[in-house]
């Protein structure tokens, strides 16, 4: 038997090649004129001066003038006991006393009650921040002392 012929094989049709077109040298325009301007261009403004705050405390040397001495405890004044009682006072920005805690106590209890009863009852020359009355904190000392 022969062989059968192979098959046959139809061929892709070539494309021709693509043309591309030649790189067309870059002509430069001349650049516009730009008008001038008419006023002188301001600078930006410079920015804002940093502000100093200005802070001062609580006046403690006004309140130990218009307020009373704390009393001195009879039982404290008999046994001969003396101390200094170093307080925490928050003064509001009207003055007030919004809270008042022992720091450091005296040792004698009495003479720390003592302490803060008075000095709940004090008024202060508040805080100031630019001018403005603010609240702040300040250390008070109570100083118990026997006359010799």
């Amino acid at each position: 038997m022969p062989k059968p012929d192979p098959p046959v094989r139809k061929a892709k049709p070539v494309k021709p090649p693509r043309k591309v077109p030649a790189a067309q040298p870059v002509t430069e325009r001349p650049a516009e004129p730009v008008a001038a301007p008419s006023a002188p261009v301001a600078a930006p403004p410079a920015p804002p001066a940093p502000v100093e705050e200005v802070y001062h405390p609580p006046d403690v040397r006004a309140a130990y003038a218009n307020n009373p001495k704390p009393a001195y405890p009879p039982s404290a004044r008999r046994m001969g006991q003396q101390g200094t009682v170093l307080l925490t006072v928050e003064v509001s920005a009207s003055g007030e006393v919004a809270r008042v805690e022992v720091k450091s106590g005296s040792g004698v209890d009495s003479l720390d009650r003592a302490a803060l009863a008075a000095v709940e009852k004090w008024r202060f020359v508040p805080a100031r921040r630019n001018g403005q009355p603010v609240a702040a904190t300040v250390t008070v000392p109570i100083r118990f002392q026997l006359d010799a």
